[in-house]
């Protein structure tokens, strides 16, 4: 069974890691409404150390409809990506917009961060995460509205994961089900092809159950190394360091 990992805290080599990415590296925005987060895609311009995060100013719908939050001392979190590593490192941390910047482009600064979470997308790591989710019949064609059961999903790797939740009824080993997780502060759902391959009853005073399971390529979908990448990204934009 591959261990879980828990999520370390800031190191001189993670600060040193992030120093090092390259420039147009995906990144994502999260701007912090009293509301809702903004949630917006950008690349990365370049990292002056110990200062600032230059990031590209984006024009897009999303963008134009957040302009309104793009504003000096704005609390922000960003997600940087970094698809060159071997091990798909991410990097996320909370920060403040210190500057819009339109001279030789259009970019924006934010203060280099004082802590940082990092998580790299091992082939055998399972991160635990607490995300929402249920398990729904497999069909051929479309998507089962059907749902076998409600629950969350406990850990997630490139290759697999754990789902706790209700009990699903008729379920057998190697068995085909969609999992679908659902995310807090957006509307936006994945949904995977899963299989069933370990079953474990509820412990005493307890009714949910666990199930372990691997994830499924499909050519229509989310690769699982995209999904995985996915929840974890959000799992790190709802829980990042204070």
């Amino acid at each position: 069974m591959p261990r879980e990992r828990a999520l370390p805290h800031t190191t001189e080599i993670d600060l040193a890691y992030l120093n090092r990415i390259n420039c147009n590296t995906e990144a994502q925005l999260q701007i912090l409404t009293p509301l809702r987060p903004i949630r917006l895609k950008t690349r990365l311009i370049g990292i002056d150390p110990d200062n600032a995060i230059i990031l590209a100013l984006g024009q897009d719908k999303y963008w134009q409809a957040a302009q309104d939050y793009i504003t000096q001392g704005q609390g922000v979190v960003v997600r940087l990506i970094n698809s060159d590593d071997p091990e798909a490192n991410i990097l996320a941390f909370r920060s403040q917009i210190k500057t819009l910047l339109n001279n030789a482009g259009r970019w924006l600064v934010v203060n280099y961060p004082k802590e940082l979470q990092s998580v790299a997308l091992r082939q055998h790591c399972r991160i635990p995460v607490h995300l929402a989710a249920s398990i729904h019949e497999r069909q051929t064609e479309g998507h089962s509205t059907h749902v076998c059961s409600s629950g969350f999903l406990q850990d997630v790797s490139v290759k697999g994961g754990a789902y706790i939740g209700e009990e699903i009824e008729g379920a057998t080993l190697d068995k085909g089900y969609r999992l679908q997780v659902k995310f807090e502060e957006t509307p936006e759902t994945l949904s995977v092809p899963i299989t069933l391959k370990n079953i474990q009853s509820p412990e005493p005073g307890r009714s949910q159950y666990q199930y372990g399971f691997t994830l499924d390529e499909s050519q229509e979908e989310e690769t699982p190394n995209d999904f995985a990448q996915k929840v974890i990204i959000n799992h790190l934009m709802q829980q990042p360091n204070n």
